[in-house]
């Protein structure tokens, strides 16, 4: 039998239900056989709503949209650390100055 990954299935049922209270979320996960507790819930969609805030905060300040931020992080994952990404940077820009 698979490992179900709950924090997943919670997420998962916020998308479709956005406004949803946590013991309503325990109750609909019951019934397809995952066990979490409302505290759990609670804990995974504050820790959600910190990082949505987070961002938000930084593109505010920054002078940056989403799309460019996701580009960021995108190449930060893609090059493996943030030094990575700098260098990558660095080179593409020396390349642009040639071209």
């Amino acid at each position: 039998m698979p490992e179900i990954n709950k924090s997943k299935a919670i997420r998962d049922y916020y998308k479709v239900n956005k406004k949803a209270k946590p013991h309503e979320v325990v109750d609909a996960l019951a019934k397809k056989g995952i066990s979490v507790t409302a505290n759990y819930v609670r804990n995974l969609k504050s820790t959600h709503n910190t990082r949505r805030r987070a961002v938000r905060k930084v593109v505010d300040k920054g002078g940056v949209g989403i799309p460019e931020l996701k580009a960021a992080l995108a190449l930060i994952k893609l090059t493996g650390s943030v030094k990575a990404a700098t260098q990558a940077l660095t080179v593409a820009q020396e390349i642009r100055a040639i071209v």
